[in-house]
């Protein structure tokens, strides 16, 4: 029996998978170099797939959906440092010594925001160009704080930006009910994808927000979609002290994670995050931030969410009335 199987990785790759992925980005995953764990959150009943290296491991999760495949993979990694990406993104190789370098430096810091680079669907050839270019030497960046402005973006490939805490105690803004917030402006992160996080800290955060999840100690309300700002403004609650904490840091460009656009039938349509949010709210009604952005995105997204209900009950009764 191989013993690698039972080495503690150093670094946990997640990634909630759906049927027909393709297999370009797959055979890219594995060329990251490195004593890696990877997780494919596979939707249930979907069949694992035939691959030839003991770094991965394959679940089916008990619900199709963003958020419970996505808490699968999470609740199940194994390495002090996770970085959850979809099955669209392809890695820079040396990502692990990159990630290895940062914390080494930062042992205190919570999360690293990978930079990142964007490309429409189907163009394949520009995603599988060869990383020729080396990770950044992450002992020898300088590290620019925010308050030294320049005209032009020269920072952007040469420095460390800080990236403070979410600035969950900032006052309730009541103009939110009908005007944008903009207190998400800023360095900080609302998300948690694209991102290297402390195991410890997400799998903490997870749990508390888990529990808040239940209703009438019966029910259990789980959103479909929009894990993303839930857990990475939820990992920052958990764990909060002051604002403008700063948690971690912005790697400069060139980028080291690559994001195609979905296919033409994977399209994102609509989705209604304030129905994720509001599990947020339940959990930590305590800052206002959480109270403009749920106040936010009712005004933004409930109008369009009951537009839909309406139209889906129309649709039924017309459908039944032509049936019958």
């Amino acid at each position: 029996m191989d013993n690698s199987l039972f080495v503690e990785p150093n670094l946990t790759i997640i990634t909630p998978t759906r049927e027909g992925f393709s297999s370009h980005w797959l055979d890219a995953l594995i060329k990251v170099e490195g004593n890696i764990e990877f997780i494919l959150v596979h939707p249930p009943n979907m069949k694992k797939i035939e691959i030839h290296d003991y770094r991965f491991q394959q679940i089916n999760a008990p619900f199709r959906g963003e958020i419970i495949q996505r808490m699968t993979g999470l609740l199940n990694a194994r390495a002090k440092y996770t970085l959850s990406i979809n099955c669209d993104e392809y890695l820079h190789p040396e990502i692990l010594e990159i990630v290895e370098q940062y914390f080494q430096r930062f042992p205190n810091s919570w999360v690293l925001r990978l930079a990142t680079q964007s490309y429409a669907y189907g163009k394949k050839n520009e995603l599988s160009i060869s990383w020729t270019f080396s990770p950044p030497s992450i002992p020898e960046l300088p590290i620019w704080d925010g308050q030294l402005e320049t005209k032009n973006d020269s920072w952007n490939n040469c420095y460390l930006r800080e990236m403070p805490i979410a600035p969950l105690k900032n006052k309730l803004n009541l103009t939110t009910f009908w005007k944008e917030r903009k207190d998400h402006h800023g360095r900080h992160t609302e998300n948690f994808d694209k991102k290297v996080w402390k195991t410890d800290l997400v799998k903490q955060s997870l749990l508390k927000i888990n529990q808040n999840m239940i209703l009438l100690k019966v029910f259990k309300y789980l959103p479909f979609w929009c894990m993303d700002r839930l857990l990475g403004l939820g990992v920052q609650a958990n764990f909060f002290t002051k604002n403008n904490e700063i948690i971690g840091h912005i790697l400069p460009s060139p980028e080291q994670l690559r994001s195609e656009d979905n296919p033409p039938e994977y399209r994102s349509k609509v989705r209604y995050y304030v129905l994720a949010e509001l599990i947020l709210l339940k959990t930590f009604p305590q800052y206002p931030y959480m109270w403009n952005l749920v106040i936010s995105n009712t005004r933004k997204y409930g109008f369009l969410y009951l537009k839909e209900i309406l139209n889906n009950i129309f649709k039924r009764k017309n459908n039944s009335g032509i049936n019958s």
